[in-house]
């Protein structure tokens, strides 16, 4: 067995559920954004839903 192997395996694993965790935050804010331009709202500069029906 390579000393220290197992930090490595350690660090793989928690890069790839952060990475994991970015991309479902980001397809979710991809929704939102087209949810709000499809009730007829724009995003602003925040981000945020305006003018938009619910």
């Amino acid at each position: 067995m390579i000393p220290g192997l197992g930090l490595v395996r350690r660090t793989i694993t928690l890069a790839l559920c952060a990475g994991s965790f970015w991309a479902g935050v980001q397809f979710a804010r991809l929704g939102d954004v087209s949810a709000c331009t499809e009730a007829g709202g724009t995003i602003n500069a925040r981000g945020v839903c305006i003018g938009g029906r619910e």
